[in-house]
């Protein structure tokens, strides 16, 4: 049976593993540097939003990373940064349980919308977030680096 929690400082290893196991499945170079201070921004909150993780017993079998970010357009949002399930475990429901965690999450947090982005090369995430209500809203992501 899985367990969907908050993540505790005593599962940092394993939440940044998987975060850099789902760079490499997404074909981008993970950057050890960037995943440790996202997690400890919010695992110190330093940033409101969440951390979650699926395990079964002691073993982290999914991660679920999303910060709150107020809009004057679009209300209260929590936007999911970052969300991986150990492949070796899919299709069994533990990405279901960790999104289903992160609704109420986001319910209790007053949150007027979700936002994350899929690549367009991962038709099995659209297909998921469809399956659970999740739409495209039309609008293109831009982005510069600055470092």
């Amino acid at each position: 049976m899985v367990l969907v929690e908050r993540a505790v400082p005593p599962d940092r290893l394993d939440v940044e593993r998987l975060i850099a196991a789902y760079y490499v499945s997404e074909g981008v170079k993970p950057k050890p540097e960037r995943i440790t201070w996202a997690v400890d921004q919010l695992l110190k909150n330093r940033f409101p939003g969440v951390i979650l993780v699926a395990r079964e017993k002691r073993t982290i079998l999914g991660v679920a990373l999303a910060v709150y970010q107020p809009s004057a357009e679009l209300g209260r949002m929590l936007v999911v940064q970052d969300f991986f399930v150990d492949p070796a475990t899919r299709r069994k429901g533990v990405g279901r349980a960790l999104a289903t965690k992160l609704l109420e999450e986001a319910k209790a947090m007053h949150v007027d919308r979700i936002d994350l982005e899929v690549l367009p090369s991962n038709a099995a995430a659209a297909a998921f977030w469809k399956s659970l209500g999740f739409r495209t809203q039309g609008r293109t992501v831009y982005s510069r680096e600055l470092l």
